[in-house]
This record gives C-alpha cells, sequence and structure tokens, in this order.
C-alpha cells in the first residue's frame, strides 16, 4: 500500500509545506533536548513524559500514552480497536494516516459527503454525526481544528460527534494537533473523562518537535491498555520523552502563545493579501485556491492528496520569509 503523501521538503530553502511553528522549540525544551541521554534505553513506560502530561492536564496517568508522534498513536489505535471488514469512518479531506492505518488492519473505510472546503466548525459536525449514525462504525476520526482547511470546532460541536460514537457502540479519535494553534484552544483533552473518545495530543506543530516526534494519547484507562497492548517496545526515545516533559512546562507553554499568536497575525496578513483565494483559516495554516508558486527553493502543499487538486496550503512563517513567499506566489484561472 502507498505511504500517505505528506508536506515537507528536506530540499527546500524555506518550507511552508509542514505546519510547524517557526519559531522552533522554547529554550526549556531545546535544553532538556541537549541533556537527555542518548546512550541509555528509553524509559518503555515513558513514565516521565506521562506523569507531567497527568498533571498538565489533571488526568491519571493510567489515561494518557506517550507516543513517537500521533502517527504511531493512530496506526497504534487501529490495531487496537479495528477488526477485518469493521467500518472505520473518515471525514474529507483528513489527515492521510487515518484512512491509510484503516486500511492496512482490514477496515471498510467510509466518508462522508465532501462539505464545501469553508464548512463551519457546525456543519463539520453535524455531518460526522450523520455519517456516524448511518454508517455505525467501529471507529471515527475527527480532527480538531480541521486540516488542511484549520476550521475550529467548538466543544459541543466535538461532544455531538462523540456522543453519536457511543450511541453506536464505537470510540471516537479526536486528534487535537493543531489546538494548541489556535486563538482559544479547546484543551486538552477537550472531552475529559469521555468514555467513548481517544484523544491525540501532538507536539510536533505548536512545540516545533517534527524531528523528535513527539506526541500523546488521553482516553479511558481501559482504552490506554489496550493500546499499549498492540505499540513496538521502545517506541519512544528518551529525548523525546525528555523534550515533552519541557514542553509541558509553564515556560514552554507561555513561548507556545507568543510565538503562535505572531504566526496566526502573519497567517491573516497573507490571507487579506491574497484576498478571495484563501480560505479562512482559525489557525496559521491556511488553503489558497487558484495559486502556485514560481520561486525554486520554496516548498508549498499540494493539495491533490487531499481531493484539492487547485489548492495549496500553506503554513505563515517569520515575516521575512513570508515576504519571501508572496514574492513567488502567482494566481491561475480554476
Amino acid at each position: 500500500m502507498r505511504a500517505a503523501t505528506h508536506g515537507g521538503d528536506v530540499g527546500a530553502r524555506l518550507d511552508f509545506s509542514t505546519c510547524v511553528n517557526a519559531y522552533g522549540p522554547a529554550p526549556v525544551v531545546l535544553e532538556a533536548i541537549r541533556a537527555a541521554d542518548v546512550a541509555a534505553y528509553p524509559d518503555p513506560r515513558s513514565g516521565a513524559a506521562r506523569r507531567a502530561a497527568a498533571n498538565a492536564w489533571d488526568r491519571p496517568v493510567e489515561e494518557i500514552a506517550f507516543g513517537a508522534g500521533t502517527a504511531e498513536l493512530i496506526a497504534a489505535a487501529v490495531a487496537a480497536f479495528v477488526r477485518p471488514g469493521d467500518t472505520v469512518l473518515v471525514p474529507r479531506p483528513a489527515f492521510g494516516e487515518y484512512g491509510r492505518a484503516a486500511l492496512l488492519a482490514g477496515g471498510r473505510v467510509r466518508r462522508p459527503a465532501r462539505l464545501p472546503i469553508d464548512a463551519s466548525g457546525a456543519a463539520v459536525a453535524l455531518a460526522m454525526a450523520v455519517a456516524v449514525y448511518a454508517e455505525r462504525p467501529r471507529v471515527a476520526f475527527l480532527a480538531a481544528p480541521t486540516s488542511p482547511a484549520g476550521t475550529a470546532l467548538s466543544r459541543d460541536e466535538v461532544r455531538a460527534v462523540a456522543d453519536a460514537c457511543a450511541a453506536v457502540g464505537g470510540i471516537l479519535v479526536l486528534d487535537q494537533a493543531y489546538d494548541g494553534c489556535c486563538a482559544v484552544p479547546l484543551g486538552t483533552p477537550a472531552l475529559a473523562g469521555d468514555p467513548a473518545v481517544l484523544h491525540l495530543r501532538s507536539m510536533t506543530k505548536d512545540h516545533a518537535l517534527a524531528g523528535l516526534r513527539v506526541g500523546f494519547a488521553i482516553g479511558p484507562a481501559a482504552m490506554i491498555a489496550a493500546l499499549d497492548g498492540v505499540r513496538v517496545p521502545w517506541a519512544a526515545s528518551s529525548v523525546a520523552q525528555a523534550a515533552a516533559v519541557a514542553a509541558l512546562s509553564d515556560a514552554a507553554a507561555v513561548h507556545v502563545r507568543e510565538t503562535t499568536s505572531r504566526l496566526r497575525a502573519e497567517a491573516r496578513a497573507l490571507a487579506e493579501w491574497c484576498g478571495g483565494r484563501a480560505v479562512r483559516s482559525d489557525t496559521h495554516y491556511l488553503l489558497l485556491r487558484g495559486v502556485r508558486t514560481t520561486g525554486a527553493g520554496i516548498a508549498v502543499r499540494d493539495c491533490r492528496s487531499f481531493g484539492l487538486p487547485t489548492y495549496i496550503r500553506v503554513a505563515a512563517r517569520t515575516p521575512p520569509e513570508n515576504t519571501a513567499l508572496r514574492a513567488v506566489l502567482r494566481t491561475y484561472d480554476v
């Protein structure tokens, strides 16, 4: 099976294709990374990282798993809860790893009717809830905010989808990878204590830790135990665990709030510059319709893999970098 398409061009001079905090990790996180012992085996239970998350999010440590990014945890969730022939509900468009993981497990992937790309959070939640009742999935995936559009969902909207999953005996996997990039985050976990929800919280995006693979799963203790039962040992490195502990500190939280606020302001300025070709976003990344780049060495996210062949996605970076992006953007008729 072909791998899902993702952003990230290691050869690019400026990479706008990934939605990572352009200001980098907080200094306290960098210090923890430098101090980590790379010669020792990592804690297979990721105890320090899980305890730090439990303290930060006010949940029992038994309700938290730590993984090598949420992509690893997505695969583990599907392996734990999906059997061949089970229905898995995946929005359109969505992160490619949801559907890929389901197919690898023998699941039957079903997708709700496609909504307009600028659909509101309420419309997204309604479409998902209707599809849950119609398809009765074992697992349903939902991202809040959405990707690639960056549409925020309210807690009540997410709860409506979770309640639908509970009513049909299913599980909602709620991907909060970009929650920390919103002006008003839902917080982790968005639906604390909900027995039908497995929350995923990546630190790749707002904490700029893409190279380390840092992510958490939060849910009922029995669900977390099932998840851990299908994972490979030592999935999360000692460096990633140390970075996660530091990223959950107050100092790192301040860094994220300040830098993501700057990035959202840059995204708004870029959207205004692009006019009607930009889809409204509640995050620092944007969908642009009928736009391409002409400059070598500047990477953007081609959205054909999302089923959006006339769109690209860009994530705002620092002001000088965004100026360089504007210089190479050109429009075309669609």
